[in-house]
């Protein structure tokens, strides 16, 4: 009867080799669950863009103001999907590997006269260098972007955010580009040229990226990145709780807040022409939310849940989930809060209400990447100082 002693260890081995079933199997949902979200929200950025296009393609036949003003708006609502998308880059993915399309799509902050410079400039721009440059096109504005500096971008989101709204002069409101520039001002046919071809080249990235993310299709299977990446359990977890961290401390926080706020400088704001940088925040907020949450809600409402990091997190270390779910929710809360727009936001003393709210943003991000550092470390993952080159999968 000896052989009762062994009782409680054969409990607890059973417990532990359950526990870390349990914890595997979570993981597994986890990744499915993100392959899915990631998905579903690349398909709403082309299909916003789309819609972008659209409204590019009507104004340019017969430019008016009216017109104009119907694709900015198109505009700022294409950029709400693509900027959670943010959450899904910092670990050479399909958008951010060596080949991928960021620096191509979201390059910041851009040179303006690097674009089209006001006219008797020196240097006139690739719009008005007809010489150097005589025929416009995607693949010369591919070609040109970031050459000789990096303010030098020629394409993407916010050359096109420039090419609509012009130049931010005003205190009160963004940039008022007239829609004269596409009809009677000198080289309005290559602005429009110019217009068209960023815009298409923002149609064409995302629906690659898309592809990329696509489930298996069984008649037509090939080994895409979601396939890599769902098969990769532990290094895809890996890469989850990467992006998080480099989104909220080191691009969010750092290059977008803080460098703007210590310089109080408009041309360090993310969408500086539109003023929409209240709205970048904000969704780049609700980017790591998401993640966190396994939540994402597409433009027609509808809503995708499932496991989230959080879920992982309360399995495996539970008395983080409280602080790091108030940070993350309170991330959307205190972006929401900074007053509109942005860059009157960070002017005056250090006291102003705008100056605290963007200050206070800022820390709690920084608070959010340290306390998903922790987690990390507590999930076996060693996260390095600056977003990885690659992380095998």
């Amino acid at each position: 009867m000896r052989w009762f002693v062994h009782i409680p260890v054969l409990i607890a081995v059973c417990v532990s080799t359950l526990a870390a079933e349990d914890t595997v199997a979570l993981k597994k949902s986890l990744v499915l669950q993100h392959a899915k979200i990631v998905h579903a929200n690349y398909s709403d950025c082309v299909a916003e863009a789309k819609k972008l296009q659209a409204t590019v393609r009507d104004f340019l036949a017969a430019p008016d103001a009216a017109k104009l003003d119907v694709a900015r708006k198109a505009w700022i609502a294409a950029r709400r999907p693509f900027l959670q998308s943010e959450a899904y880059r910092f670990y050479a993915g399909p958008i951010d590997d060596p080949d991928g399309p960021e620096p191509l799509l979201n390059a910041w902050p851009l040179d303006e006269n690097f674009i089209d410079a006001p006219p008797g400039s020196v240097d006139p721009g690739i719009v008005g260098n007809v010489r150097a440059w005589p025929q416009i096109s995607a693949s010369l504005l591919t070609k040109l972007n970031l050459t000789d500096g990096e303010k030098n971008v020629a394409c993407g989101w916010h050359a096109v955010e420039f090419l609509l709204w012009g130049q931010d002069r005003s205190a009160t409101g963004p940039g008022d580009r007239q829609a004269s520039d596409y009809t009677i001002a000198p080289h309005a046919k290559r602005r429009g040229l110019f217009l068209q071809a960023c815009t298409d080249l923002i149609v064409q990235q995302l629906a690659d990226l898309t592809d990329e993310w696509a489930p298996e299709d069984p008649e037509n299977y090939r080994a895409n990145y979601r396939a890599v990446f769902e098969e990769g359990i532990d290094y895809s977890v890996e890469r989850i709780v990467t992006a998080l961290i480099f989104l909220s401390e080191n691009e969010l926080a750092g290059e977008r807040l803080q460098v703007a706020w210590d310089t109080k400088d408009q041309e360090n704001e993310h969408s500086c022409f539109s003023d929409t940088t209240h709205q970048d925040n904000v969704m780049d907020a609700t980017a790591v939310q998401n993640v966190w949450r396994g939540v994402y809600v597409r433009p027609d409402g509808t809503r995708l849940e499932g496991a989230g990091l959080r879920d992982l997190c309360r399995a495996v270390q539970p008395d983080m989930e409280p602080k790091l779910t108030a940070l993350i929710d309170g991330n959307v809360a205190k972006a929401t809060a900074v007053p509109q727009p942005f860059d009157q936001a960070i002017l005056g003393d250090d006291d102003q209400p705008g100056r605290k709210a963007v200050l206070a943003l800022i820390t709690s991000l920084e608070d959010t990447g340290a306390e998903l550092r922790k987690l990390a470390r507590a999930l076996g993952i060693e996260v390095p100082e600056v977003p990885p080159e690659d992380i095998e999968g």
